[in-house]
Parts: C-alpha cells; sequence; structure tokens
C-alpha cells in the first residue's frame, strides 16, 4: 500500500454574512497574533503558551499559531500578510446529514457546524471515505478567494500497488508540452505552441504595465499567468495518466533537476517568453504527475537526462537531431520527441547495441565508466570492475546478466 497525501478545496455552502465578517475577524486576529510573536527572538516563541497570549481566538487556533511560527517556514518568515486561520485534525468534525456534509469546528462564538458543497462528483468517495474512516484527515486553512470562502483540506489515503509490466516513456519540452509513447505502437501528443503563443502575449502585457508604472495591476497578471498554467499541466497530467492507467505502465520521465543552468541558449532565445527555458513549467508537471500516478497505484521513474535525444530508438546508435527530426546513422527516421520518449520506456541499459562483444572488450580494457561512444551508462548502479554484456532494452538478460571475462 502507498500513502498519498493530498489537499482538497470545498466550498462553504450558503455562507451567511454574519459568518463571512466572523471568517474575516478570525483571520485579522490570527495575523496580529503570528505577527507578534515573529517579532519576539526564537528561544522567547518556543516558550509561548496559549496562557500567556491574550486572544479572542479559541486555544486550539492559537496553538497553531504558535507551532506555525516555530516551525522552519516560520523562522524564514520577517512578517505575514494574511496568515489563514489553521484547525488541526483533533478539532475539526465532518457530518453528513441526508445529502448534506457539515464540518463542525471552534469559531469566535463557540463551536459552529456549517454545511458545504460537494462542488464535483469525484468528491463524494472522499468524503465518505473519511466518514467511514478509511481516508484519514489532516488539519484544514480557511481560504478566501474572490470573495467566497473555502477549506483547503489535507488528506492522506492508502492506495494499492499496481503490478505493471509495462513502461512508458514521457518526454517534456516546450514545443511539445509531454509526448508520451510506449515501446512499440502509437503515442500521445500534448502540442505547446498555443502555450508559446499565450506566454508571448503575457509578456508583452507585463512590458505595457510596467512602463506604465501600474505594478499593482502587474502582480495581479502575474498570478493570473501562473493560475492558467497550473490549470494546462493539470489537464496534460491527468491525461497522461488516463493514458498510463489505459495500458497498465508506470511512467519514466528525464530528471530535469538543474536544467536551466546546463542547457544551452541564445539571448535572443531566453528574452522571449515563449522559448526561454525560466519560463518553462516543467517541474510543476513532474509533481502533478506524481501525485496522480501514486492515487492509481502506479510510479513515476527518474533516468538520467543524457542521449535521451541523440541516441536512436531503433538500433540505439547515436545520430543527430534538427530540431523536429532525428535522423539515424543505419537510415532510421523519428519524430525527436517521440525518439526521446520510446527511449525513456525502453531504456535501462546502454544508449548504444552492445550485441558486440569487441565493444564491451575495449571497454574492459580501457577502464571507461560509460558506455560506448560516451554514451551513458546503465541507471543501476553495477561494480565497476563487471561489465555487463546487454542487448539495448533486453530486460530479459538484464534480469540474469552475464559477466563478461
Amino acid at each position: 500500500m502507498i500513502k498519498v497525501t493530498r489537499t482538497i478545496k470545498l466550498k462553504f455552502a450558503k455562507l451567511n454574512l454574519c459568518k463571512a465578517q466572523m471568517f474575516e475577524q478570525m483571520t485579522e486576529e490570527n495575523t496580529q497574533i503570528a505577527n507578534k510573536l515573529l517579532s519576539l527572538p526564537i528561544k522567547e516563541r518556543r516558550k509561548m503558551t496559549t496562557a500567556k497570549i491574550m486572544s479572542e481566538l479559541k486555544s486550539a487556533l492559537v496553538n497553531q499559531v504558535i507551532r506555525h511560527t516555530t516551525s522552519p517556514t516560520g523562522r524564514k518568515t520577517k512578517q505575514y500578510k494574511v496568515l489563514p486561520v489553521e484547525v488541526n485534525n483533533q478539532n475539526w468534525k465532518l457530518t453528513q446529514k441526508g445529502s448534506t456534509y457539515s464540518i463542525s469546528f471552534p469559531t469566535l462564538k463557540g463551536e459552529k457546524r456549517i454545511p458545504i458543497e460537494v462542488a464535483s462528483p469525484h468528491w463524494q468517495p472522499v468524503l465518505d471515505g473519511l466518514l467511514e474512516g478509511t481516508i484519514q484527515g489532516g488539519s484544514f486553512k480557511l481560504i478566501k478567494h474572490r470573495n467566497k470562502w473555502y477549506v483547503y483540506l489535507s488528506i492522506t489515503e492508502d492506495v494499492p500497488e499496481v503490478e505493471t509490466e509495462k513502461r512508458l516513456g514521457c518526454d517534456r519540452g516546450q514545443n511539445n508540452l509531454a509526448v508520451v509513447a510506449p515501446k512499440e505502437g502509437f503515442g500521445k501528443f500534448f502540442n505547446g505552441q498555443s502555450v508559446k503563443h499565450r506566454r508571448r502575449y503575457f509578456q508583452q502585457r507585463r512590458k505595457q504595465l510596467q512602463e506604465a508604472k501600474k505594478f499593482r495591476v502587474l502582480k495581479k497578471w502575474n498570478k493570473k499567468e501562473q493560475r492558467w498554467m497550473e490549470a494546462i499541466n493539470h489537464t496534460v497530467s491527468r491525461r497522461i495518466v488516463r493514458f498510463a492507467e489505459y495500458h497498465n505502465a508506470d511512467i519514466v520521465i528525464e530528471d530535469l533537476e538543474g536544467c536551466r543552468k546546463t542547457m544551452k541558449q541564445s539571448q535572443k532565445s531566453r528574452s522571449d517568453s515563449g522559448e526561454s527555458r525560466h519560463t518553462w513549467s516543467y517541474y510543476s508537471l513532474e509533481q502533478k504527475l506524481n501525485y496522480k500516478l501514486a492515487l492509481k497505484g502506479l510510479k513515476l521513474i527518474k533516468r538520467p537526462a543524457p542521449y535521451t535525444s541523440k541516441s536512436c530508438s531503433t538500433c540505439g546508435v547515436i545520430g543527430k537531431k534538427n530540431r523536429h527530426d532525428f535522423n539515424c546513422p543505419n537510415g532510421h527516421y523519428h519524430n525527436s520527441d517521440l525518439n526521446a520518449a520510446r527511449n525513456l520506456s525502453q531504456w535501462d541499459g546502454f544508449a548504444c547495441d552492445l550485441n558486440l562483444k569487441r565493444d564491451a572488450s575495449v571497454m574492459d580494457s580501457s577502464g571507461l565508466n560509460y558506455g560506448v561512444f560516451g554514451a551513458p551508462p546503465n541507471s543501476v548502479k553495477n561494480n565497476q570492475k563487471e561489465y555487463i554484456q546487454l542487448s539495448l532494452f533486453d530486460w530479459a538478460r538484464y534480469e540474469n546478466p552475464t559477466p563478461l571475462a
């Protein structure tokens, strides 16, 4: 079983003005207490108790503020503009009456039970699981967004692992946001041209706002771009997971950590928001894939990035990539992103074909730590003194390797 933790967003149903104003007051009081605590040294903060703090908030809520300001995150913070009220899992309760779900928690006027909306049918099993005890509830936060109040509730659930024999490669990029493909057969493309166009539009609008010195509007505009890109990544990741579930396969991706520093880029491309690596939200897509695959019992596997785009997915020989095309010296032609995705789906050995003992013996005699012609080694750490004869992507031999003399 895999434990998966995520946050669900629940809207209060028909919240009246009196309760909305009370939530506003609670948030203001919560922020004031946090800022007072931040003005104290960390040693004194740790000694603080609810008895030493005069507040209209209940002690359970004040305790959460003290914990937050003494946490590693709180130590780095100088001041809060707004700190939402947080209620731990011991001080709230979910109930159901008919088809209506309600959540009760301490407020300024004692404990209140407030109905919540089920925005989408797929949240129904989650709420039922919380009532039955099969899903564990964590703390929640009261957050106001666009003049509406929501509960951001953390939940942890056990998901059974799925036994898979296949793997799908997922190549992330900017021309194509993602290309998912098995070793053989058709792949799935997620075109990124509309994203590039939209990025350039946001860049042009930012420039206009900066020249007009409308910095408040500029800040809202930046947040709008972030929300839009998050929605795109949610949609793409959901469709990738659906594709993986259909094939009953795990997803293999490139490890792109630090790629903004290692990938070469011209000044012209870097200044273009549609082409710049600094606006590429590859990690956001990776995070969403990770937890959505875990919910289905599947895995997200990382592989080293070098040579995934330079090696031929048919024969393993290093070829040349020309924009969207990959040309192999042996005459094979592939779309470059599809070629990389297929390499990832089957890559657990060397990039080049090692059927010839001559190639392996050359490695042995020269003491190379890398594959033939500079190809990357197996992702599984092998003994440096032992070389294994692998046919590219030969899983049977990989399970029972034969050392070469």
